[in-house]
């Protein structure tokens, strides 16, 4: 086919699209379509910027089609687009709205006999960012008539006017400048570099998260996205400018300042809505099928610090396993300890104020592995007026073990503010009733010469911590337990070993027993009380007769009640390995005394952080 004659040359920053179109008025004074047609380009090729479709009318042309190509925003799958190297979808663009400047298409014409063979659409004018003319510093207009006036765009169809009534579009338009997001989005497709954080983003995703950050700022959490109009979207875009060129560090304060908002005008606990209003609803939207981009995980993280979040909840797209910080009442439902209980634990130990005490559990927020650690306390706390049913043991029983230092009390710990006077760590209960099943031999029924522990005629109320020390101390040759009967209540001692019991013995163990229950080595053992450490750490008395050092309820609790062993320290602190190890080098926690010469790791309970000081 011949070329076509005159040429009409594509004219920068137009669209391929615009220039068909001129080609057209120019050639045969007609429309696209059937100008198109006669050329045997593909409309729907042209439109959708393949390199075939452009390069046919290229050629007819005599155009250097790598100048119309850098123009051309070409269609990708589902619905995606790129131009000049930058992938987006069809929401960064217009879709059916035409927008143009009147002022420019005015320019354009210049008094020409052919006016839309000189009007050009330009590409920005495609972007949907793009709201302002950066030549006439005037809002864009819009047209719209059917979807195929979207696709084709042809500004002789949908902008009529020419001449004077151009001018008269224009006249009544503000005076505006574009917003610096418009700017960078058009200096990025020239290949300009802008701040870093928006760079390292998608095109879309970078304006997007400045936009809806603005939004909110400008104007407030109850605004909802489709009561905006384009004039407002390039306010937000300019509002939020100011807090993205600062990266991440910008938007953390845009977000505290929304938040400090939301404090000041919400009466109650606070709400991720009433603090971050579509913001938070657009990326914690489950329709979400863009990656929004870094904003995300900035908001995320911004609402773990400063919000009320349980564990377990799915918080913008994922689970929180350990959130920084929780309210009392969600901390509460998630360990499974009355609110009110925790509440008043909280406030003995100091972590809450009186002031913060009187407000409902729901509005008070505290650092969760504190506050989960506390919980933990309260839920391993047995009361002792229960141990007798957890034992099936008699009170007077269960008074020998406290004062025999089988079993210890915990340190009150804000506990009886908690309504819990004196308890005991489950653990301890658990790891006792473990060490009957070990000790006793099972039986189904008691052989002739054994009797119930509880009722020996020979256990009197003074004895009965020397009895039970010596059980648990392995001293009797003879014990057995009723497989039917739980607890202390099902034990068989032969009251022939009480008897010669009770002439030699006293409360307490032997050296050998109490560093069993202390979780420390023998070896070790012997060394803190040989005062080789340089201090006697387990104060040990002889009784005549035996063998071993003894060691008394009173020394045992000082021990407990000045040192504990790292394996100790793990259970109460309920936490990981590597983790312990973690806090006790951030606070520059040295053992007691050199593992390597003691042979055992321990550590002095005042050396200890406040948050393991459980």
């Amino acid at each position: 086919m011949d070329k076509l004659y005159p040429s009409l040359p594509f004219a920068p920053g137009e669209t391929p699209l615009s220039w068909a179109a001129r080609l057209a008025a120019l050639h045969t004074g007609g429309g696209l379509r059937p100008f198109l047609n006669d050329m045997d380009v593909p409309f729907m090729r042209l439109a959708g910027g393949h390199a075939d479709a452009i390069r046919r009318l290229c050629d007819l042309a005599c155009q250097d089609h790598k100048v119309v190509e850098h123009n051309t925003i070409r269609s990708l799958d589902g619905r995606r687009f790129e131009l000049r190297g930058e992938a987006f979808s069809a929401e960064f663009l217009t879709g059916s709205v035409t927008r143009f400047c009147p002022a420019c298409l005015a320019a354009d014409e210049g008094g020409a006999s052919r006016p839309h063979a000189q009007r050009r659409g330009r590409l920005e004018w495609l972007l949907a960012p793009v709201r302002v003319c950066p030549r006439h510093q005037q809002p864009l207009m819009e047209r719209q008539r059917d979807a195929w006036d979207g696709k084709a765009r042809e500004l002789q169809l949908l902008v009529p006017e020419a001449g004077a009534a151009l001018q008269a579009l224009a006249e009544p338009l503000p005076e505006r400048a574009p917003s610096p997001l418009q700017d960078y989005v058009l200096g990025r497709l020239e290949g300009a570099k802008g701040p870093g954080w928006l760079d390292d983003q998608g095109i879309e995703q970078a304006v997007r998260a400045t936009e809806m950050l603005g939004a909110v700022l400008t104007f407030g959490s109850r605004t909802k996205a489709n009561e905006l109009d384009q004039m407002d979207w390039d306010a937000a875009g300019q509002a939020g400018w100011r807090y993205v060129t600062g990266g991440e560090d910008g938007v953390r304060t845009a977000l505290e300042q929304l938040l400090e908002r939301a404090r000041m005008t919400v009466d109650g606990p606070l709400r991720r809505l009433s603090a971050y209003g579509m913001l938070y609803s657009w990326l914690g939207s489950s329709k979400l099928s863009k990656d929004p981009g870094p904003i995300r995980d900035i908001l995320r993280q911004h609402i773990l610090d400063n919000m009320d979040v349980q564990a377990g909840q799915l918080l913008l797209g994922r689970a929180v396993v350990n959130p920084p910080r929780s309210s009392i009442a969600s901390l509460a439902a998630s360990e499974g300890v009355h609110s009110a209980t925790l509440k008043n634990a909280l406030l003995a130990k100091g972590m809450i104020t009186e002031a913060e005490a009187e407000l409902p559990g729901s509005h008070v927020l505290v650092n969760y592995e504190t506050g989960k650690a506390v919980s933990e306390e309260v839920k391993r706390a047995v009361a002792v007026t229960l141990l007798p049913q957890m034992l099936n043991a008699s009170r007077n029983m269960v008074a020998a073990l406290l004062d025999g230092g089988i079993l210890t009390l915990l340190n009150d710990g804000g506990l009886s503010k908690a309504n819990i006077k004196r308890a005991v760590d489950r653990e301890q209960v658990d790891a006792l009733l473990t060490r009957l099943g070990r000790i006793a031999m099972p039986v189904s029924k008691a052989p002739g010469t054994m009797v119930r522990l509880t009722k020996s005629a020979a256990i009197t109320q003074e004895i009965m911590p020397l009895v039970l020390a010596a059980l648990f101390n392995g001293q009797f040759r003879r014990v057995m337990r009723l497989e039917a009967t739980p607890g202390i209540g099902g034990l068989l001692v032969d009251p022939k070993e009480i008897k010669a019991l009770t002439s030699r013995s006293r409360p307490g163990m032997s050296a050998s027993c109490a560093f069993m229950m202390l979780g420390i080595g023998e070896a070790a053992g012997k060394r803190l009380i040989a005062a080789k450490t340089g201090e006697v750490v387990l104060e040990t008395v002889s009784i005549p007769g035996e063998a071993e050092p003894w060691v008394t309820p009173e020394a045992m609790a000082s021990f407990r009640s000045k040192f504990v062993t790292f394996k100790s320290l793990l259970i109460e602190a309920k936490c990981k390995q590597t983790q312990l190890k973690w806090v006790l080098a951030a606070h520059e926690v040295k053992p007691a005394f050199d593992p390597k010469t003691l042979g055992a790791i321990l550590y002095r309970r005042a050396d200890l952080p406040k948050a393991l000081e459980l």
